[in-house]
């Protein structure tokens, strides 16, 4: 199982270039191709779907059971212990992009189905492992397969929590295009952090012109990073709640460039995170704030790691818990700044309304929606969601209950799916962020779990 995992985290399935058969790029491509010829050596049928996803199966018969799996992956980020797509097993931890989001977990399902063929035992329903391509950017390719696809009666996705999730937020992404004061043209030549709003920004850098009144102000204190310790600084970062060492100032013949460094995580709970692009804002707003409306019109709505509560549309419901929103990706050209938000929205929250709340605050600018998927709820009772509570409570002995999460997986792409581990409660494995982990003594109880789970279903439907 750990070669086949090894194989897969060496492929950088990042999503890239489109090309021929390759929707999302060669990376999840070659991931892609890399499964199916791992589930063919093991005897199962396998099938690619041009490149946007593919599906392994075993069994016979009319009916189906899905499992959803994906190997596309998050950009991998500087600061790793390892190379992040080398396979490495260090003091009982499982290292590498995708061991935990979402290699390890389909591995894990995919030698499930082979224990199943191996033992002989018929199942009632043909089981297919479908594999997607492009689950961190929309699922594109899970749509794709509803289109032209077999619906399984029933799924699971192993990509959340156990015991099982039953509840997952809303996902709202929206781009807001504002533009800047005089006062913002001539002091801030560009503002840059994140690439994807599903992932909480670990560097920002801003650009400072060499003359202007902001570069002359930290010049004023120092051409290097001392400038930081300086008391008027200082007293600036302290006030804003950030640490000196977060920032460093670099000179160059035409302009100061400024860095800020935070912690990077995944967007269903920014406030885990620290995003930089948040703390580089507060320290210019501190510092210049009062000379450009822009800049401390951007800090007071964006200026939270979750910016629910200074945006003004909290919301919390008990099935779901509470509205987030991470500021994921920053950019500034032409004049204008775009800030590219990732909402997630409980249950009871209403997504026209969040867009128009959000709005109202920004009346100068453009909103423009990115993405919208509705909230999934699956009631406890429901015999999808007991079927695998039953398994998880035999094979592990864990308490059987719901959770709820702000994650979006699969399951709300297709009919009566739910989301059911790897992670095991009170398990950190640092998905989208440096230094993904899991344990291998959990990693080596996940295809019994799906073992277990995929004959409950096979009974159950």
């Amino acid at each position: 199982m750990l070669n086949d995992l090894k194989k897969l985290i060496a492929v950088p399935s990042v999503m890239g270039t489109p090309a021929a058969d390759a929707p999302f790029g060669t990376g999840p491509r070659q991931a892609l191709d890399t499964f199916l010829a791992i589930a063919a050596n093991y005897g199962m049928r396998t099938h690619c779907e041009k490149g946007y996803c593919g599906w392994a199966e075993i069994g016979q018969g009319d009916g189906l059971i899905g499992i959803l799996g994906h190997l596309d992956v998050v950009p991998a980020g500087d600061g790793w212990s390892h190379d992040p797509f080398t396979l490495v097993c260090e003091n009982g931890m499982l290292y590498g992009r995708g061991v935990a989001d979402d290699k390890g977990p389909t591995v894990a399902a995919l030698h499930a189905l082979k224990h199943i063929a191996e033992s002989g035992e018929k199942c009632n329903h043909r089981i297919r492992l479908i594999v997607g391509c492009n689950e961190e950017n929309g699922s594109e390719c899970i749509e794709y397969y509803r289109a032209h696809c077999e619906i399984p009666q029933a799924s699971f996705v192993p990509d959340a929590d156990f015991p099982l999730i039953n509840s997952e937020k809303g996902i709202l992404h929206l781009l807001l295009q504002l533009p800047v004061d005089q006062v913002w043209q001539q002091n801030i030549s560009a503002f840059t952090a994140g690439d994807r709003p599903n992932v909480v920004p670990d560097a920002c850098v801003a650009r400072i012109p060499k003359g202007s009144a902001l570069y002359n102000i930290f010049a004023l204190y120092g051409r290097d990073n001392s400038l930081f310790y300086k008391p008027q600084i200082a007293a600036t970062i302290a006030d804003a709640g950030l640490r000196i060492e977060d920032f460093s100032a670099h000179y160059f013949e035409n302009e100061l460039v400024l860095e800020s460094r935070g912690v990077a995580g995944h967007a269903m709970a920014p406030e885990k995170g620290e995003n930089a692009a948040v703390k580089l804002l507060r320290l210019l707003d501190g510092v210049y704030g009062d000379a450009s409306p822009a800049l401390r019109n951007v800090r007071r709505y964006l200026g939270e790691y979750n910016a629910a509560n200074s945006l003004g549309i909290t919301a919390k419901d008990d099935v779901s818990g509470e509205l987030t929103v991470n500021l994921g990706v920053v950019s500034y050209k032409n004049n204008t700044l775009s800030l590219t938000l990732d909402c997630r929205l409980p249950v009871c929250a209403d997504h026209e309304k969040v867009q128009q709340d959000i709005a109202r605050l920004f009346p100068d600018g453009k909103l423009t929606v990115l993405r919208w998927s509705p909230n999934l709820y699956i009631p406890e009772s429901d015999k999808l969601v007991q079927a695998l509570l039953e398994a998880y409570g035999e094979t592990t002995g864990g308490e059987k209950k719901c959770l709820y999460c702000g994650g979006g997986t699969y399951a709300r792409e297709l009919p009566n799916a739910v989301a059911f581990g790897p992670t095991f409660p009170d398990l950190e494995t640092n998905i989208h962020n440096i230094d993904e982990c899991f344990p291998i003594e959990l990693f080596d109880k996940l295809p019994a779990i799906y073992e277990a789970a995929i004959r409950k279903l096979d009974k159950a439907f």
